[in-house]
């Protein structure tokens, strides 16, 4: 079942026609899932890609670099978390790469129990990556402009009482990712901010899952939960990230589901709010 709002037209994957090649992306979470994928698409387009993750995956790593040795590719280990940590690693990638023209931010976790790392790490973590990119990407700031894609849920968009930290910090990434997407500093920065709201997907995040929610009396209904859904690839999301990267929409919410991108509606549930300065 579709998040309310939904528009009726739908976006099968296809493969980039924007121009990737000479791009130079960061990827936040970029170790393993979905980041990983992303990571893995953009250099198959052409562009040279850091990768932002507290995780080690040497394995993968080498397999990236033999796979593309005319590409960049950047390993920085840092905790999204780590507001300090975020900012240095942007400098050290804007000195490597010279500019900055693509982020996608990835990095998440589940564990609705620890409350205080869930949130640090899902919403503190988006936000620190997104405002430590902005200097080097504002036209504003001697930069070109660029796109920002942060990743939501669609337990960003309809609760789903299992998880409610975990939604909580989805649905704070759609309202401060659509608050950045503002005309006026579209105009000064020339940043587009466009948020993506996967459907279930199969990673990590499944793994001991019902030891991770905060009410284990839910755990029978938690498993017929997890069943029923319908679930896709890690793959499957990051081609639809970079169909989204080339749709280059400021402000669009978009749901992914089923190897398709649908674009979200988002209507203005309050009317009396002062008009945009």
């Amino acid at each position: 079942m579709k998040p309310q709002g939904i528009h009726p037209t739908t976006t099968n994957i296809s493969q980039p026609k924007m121009s990737f090649r000479g791009k130079n992306a960061v990827v936040t979470g970029g170790a393993g899932g979905i980041g990983l994928q992303v990571s893995k698409q953009l250099l198959a387009a052409g562009a040279a890609v850091a990768i932002i993750d507290l995780q080690d995956n040497l394995e993968e790593f080498v397999k990236l670099r033999a796979a593309h040795p005319t590409q960049s590719v950047m390993i920085v280990k840092m905790d999204v978390a780590n507001k300090k940590g975020v900012e240095a690693t942007y400098e050290e990638i804007a000195k490597t790469f010279g500019n900055i023209d693509i982020v996608v931010n990835v990095a998440g976790i589940f564990n609705d129990k620890d409350v205080q790392r869930t949130l640090l790490v899902n919403l503190g973590g988006i936000i620190n990556s997104t405002l430590s990119a902005l200097p080097y990407m504002g036209k504003d700031n001697g930069g070109k402009g660029g796109i920002v894609v942060n990743m939501s849920s669609v337990v960003g968009l309809d609760p789903m009482f299992i998880i409610p930290v975990y939604g909580a910090t989805k649905a704070g990434i759609i309202n401060f990712t659509r608050c950045l997407a503002n005309e006026k500093y579209y105009q000064r920065s020339g940043i587009k901010f466009v948020t993506v709201c996967p459907g279930a997907t199969m990673t990590d995040m499944f793994t001991n899952f019902t030891e991770k929610i905060i009410f284990p009396e839910t755990s029978d209904e938690t498993y017929r939960i997890l069943d029923r859904l319908n679930k896709q690839s890690a793959a499957d999301v990051s081609r639809c990230i970079l169909n989204v990267l080339e749709k280059d929409k400021n402000g669009a919410v978009y749901v992914i589901e089923g190897k398709r991108v649908f674009p979200l509606e988002m209507k203005p549930q309050w009317t009396g709010k002062e008009q945009a300065l």
